[in-house]
């Protein structure tokens, strides 16, 4: 028996999230897609350990729906991402400008899971991880049924990496009847030089017996290289993924997925040209990176009692050619993943959620991770011996308690503890309360502790990366005038902790009128930078150390508003108050001071949907560390706004017809950097087929 639970809104949608997640279900038909009639719309289940409704969970959240992501072409999840409150990124199609990161933090702080679990990390396979795509689209477009973005730190509920923000793309349940969709979007850039984009995605899925069912889906995306200055090398992608679901009773669901993606660099057509002239752009990307991915996961229910459990394995392969230094590059990543939630009484209602997660992973990268034969630590000093291949494991525990203290007040406390080889018991706690005065009000805030364990190749002492620039700027007092050094690991180096704050409260009635504010401040210790370490036999070295501190604060506030019964009027707009590397007084990353997005959505019909977007980032300045004479070169990245416009058709369910143009004044985002700046305006037509 249930413990006698006053039936307040957040414990409904915790029941009916239970219920839909390991048991039959009845389902409806909408556009064309099956769906489940006990899922509410307003169901998160990222930011706590159990689903709860998106008024009530312990966490600053947005969501970006299925409608949002077939309203234009996804060419990169960033581009949707980038557009919420307190995210940086996804204007620029490759560099610093295509990754997400949160809050003014860097974006190797963003953890990236699909349906709760990690989807593991290519940063390793090149020389350096700014020279690598995000992992962002291993996945078909068609699978995703929403994507749920969690901003501040949630290493209690995830460990290491979640120290800035989670992304978790949420996929389509298989469906117990035969459905499917295919959609096709192509992208014309109003501009001589840049290169088009094609786009196109299916997936389907259905019953093989009555209680197994089977969804297979795959996508192909090819953006041509720029020809124009300052544009951006091509990519083109591919990804097939399958997943087979077995409900061997009401209570208990079996899943088998696998997943393989392909992405390659298409390089410049005119890259000689643009050398001679003195273009500087680089290659983004691996020359072609593969990504594979294996998992079995079981979803039970024991009486009250909820289980989850998921074997997965993640694969990366550089697999550049043989004239590239990172070829056969490859990194792996093992993960099981244990978590059991019940509700009980104590006092008051609550709802405990405990778990387990053991990882194991290792990486191979000869270009710089074991690349140091003969480094001595001083003089008469013992060689380090190569570590070609360095692994490293990690176990961690945790427990979260929902604590129902009265219908309109929920306390959420949880702790987490992390150990690694070579690392102590790390403990990452967190406190968050949601309170409801009244119905259209909601106060919330919280404090938690943030934990990123140094990966493989920072702790690595035998390996090294080749540096021109800012990484040999501290070795200046020693005489270096020049020439490059190498920036080394360093196996003494200690976690990245941060202490973060949170305030907020929202309104939000029944008419559509929303509003919401929120205050975070974050404090980041033991930040690793690089650091003097010498010259030996010839050769400048630089290491990873422990000295910096960063600090970040800002505002968020969200909007929205009906102008008519079919007009709406929606937006955010994010303010930095600090983002700062408390050590050295630089920027702690390029983080605009000012972002705003706003939205005017049009339902003209029941069948014809119509909408104006803009966004402004405002300019991004940043102070890079002195060069070997002192001098410091202060840069930017110039302040830029868009307007989006597109309609979507229904013809019928079965068939949805899209256009619009992308970035209507051609203001073109000037990032500063050699990956290319923001995309010009864009023509692009679209379609999607149900079935």
């Amino acid at each position: 028996m249930l413990p006698s639970f006053k039936r307040n809104q957040l414990v409904q949608a915790i029941l009916l999230a239970s219920v839909a997640a390991s048991t039959s279900y009845a389902q409806e038909v909408v556009n064309g897609q099956a769906q489940n009639v006990t899922e509410l719309n307003t169901v998160f289940v990222t930011a706590t350990g159990v689903a709860v409704d998106i008024e009530d969970a312990p966490a600053s959240i947005s969501v970006i729906t299925r409608e949002e992501l077939e309203r234009t072409p996804v060419n990169s999840l960033a581009e949707l991402i980038g557009t919420l409150p307190g995210v940086t990124g996804g204007y620029a199609p490759a560099g610093a400008g295509s990754k997400i990161s949160f809050r003014g933090m860097p974006d190797k702080y963003t953890l990236i899971l699909i349906d709760g679990k990690r989807i593991g990390n290519s940063s390793l396979l090149g020389h350096r991880p700014d020279t690598l795509a995000q992992d962002l689209n291993w996945l078909s477009p068609e699978d995703i049924e929403r994507i749920e973005v969690v901003r501040g730190a949630m290493s209690t509920l995830y460990g290491s990496e979640a120290m800035g923000g989670v992304i978790n793309i949420i996929t389509k349940k298989v469906a117990t009847k035969w459905s499917g969709s295919l959609t096709s979007n192509l992208s014309i850039p109003d501009a001589g030089g840049r290169g088009d984009t094609l786009q196109n995605s299916f997936s389907v899925s259905g019953p093989i017996t009555n209680r197994l069912g089977i969804r297979v889906s795959g996508s192909y995306l090819k953006r041509d290289a720029d020809e124009a200055g300052n544009g951006s090398s091509g990519t083109k992608d591919d990804t097939v993924n399958a997943k087979l679901s077995w409900q061997a009773t009401d209570n208990h669901i079996f899943t088998l997925e696998a997943m393989r993606g392909r992405s390659r660099a298409i390089e410049f057509s005119n890259l000689e040209e643009r050398q001679e002239n003195g273009d500087t752009s680089e290659i983004f990307g691996a020359g072609k990176m593969i990504h594979e991915n294996f998992a079995i996961g079981h979803e039970g229910k024991f009486g009250d009692v909820g289980t989850k459990l998921d074997f997965y394995v993640n694969t990366y392969k550089n697999e550049s050619g043989a004239e590239s230094n990172f070829d056969g590059a490859k990194s792996r990543e093992s993960v099981l993943d244990f978590k059991v939630d019940t509700p009980f009484t104590l006092g008051v209602d609550q709802w405990l959620t405990a778990g387990v997660q053991y990882k194991k992973e290792d990486v191979s990268n000869p270009a710089n991770i074991g690349n140091i034969a003969g480094f001595v630590l001083e003089a008469g000093g013992v060689p380090v011996p190569q570590e070609a291949n360095p692994e490293g494991w990690q176990w961690s525990v945790f427990m979260e308690d929902q604590i129902f203290l009265r219908d309109d007040l929920t306390l959420t406390l949880g702790v987490r503890g992390d150990k690694s080889d070579g690392y102590d018991l790390n403990i990452s706690p967190r406190a968050y309360a949601v309170y409801h005065p009244t119905d259209n009000w909601t106060l919330r805030g919280g404090v938690s502790q943030g934990y990123r364990a140094p990966n493989l190749k920072e702790r690595s002492l035998s390996s090294g990366t080749s540096s021109m620039g800012m990484g040999c700027a501290s070795l200046s007092s020693l005489g270096y005038s020049g020439g490059g050094c190498v920036m080394v690991g360093n196996p003494e180096l200690e976690p990245e902790k941060s202490t973060n704050y949170e305030l907020g409260f929202a309104y939000n009635d029944d008419a559509g009128y929303n509003f919401g504010l929120t205050y975070f401040h974050s404090s980041i210790k033991n930040m690793m930078q690089n650091g003097v370490l010498g010259k030996f036999e010839g050769t400048w070295y630089t290491q990873q150390y422990n000295i910096e501190k960063g600090e970040t604060a800002g505002l968020e506030s969200t909007f929205g508003m009906p102008l008519t019964d079919s007009l709406g009027f929606s937006g955010n707009l994010t303010y930095m108050i600090e983002s700062k590397n408390k050590t050295t007084g630089n920027r702690l990353n390029m983080t605009p001071k000012l972002t705003a997005n706003a939205a005017l959505n049009w339902n003209v019909n029941d069948r014809l949907n119509t909408f104006v977007s803009a966004q402004y980032v405002g300019k991004q300045l940043y102070a890079p560390a002195p060069d070997a004479s002192g001098n410091v070169a202060t840069g930017y990245a110039e302040s830029n706004y868009t307007f989006d416009l597109g309609a979507t058709y229904d013809v019928n369910k079965n068939l949805s017809l899209r256009a619009g143009v992308q970035n209507i004044t051609n203001s073109v985002a000037k990032t500063n950097d050699d990956y290319g700046d923001g995309s010009p305006r864009r023509f692009y037509a679209g379609l999607t087929a149900r079935f």
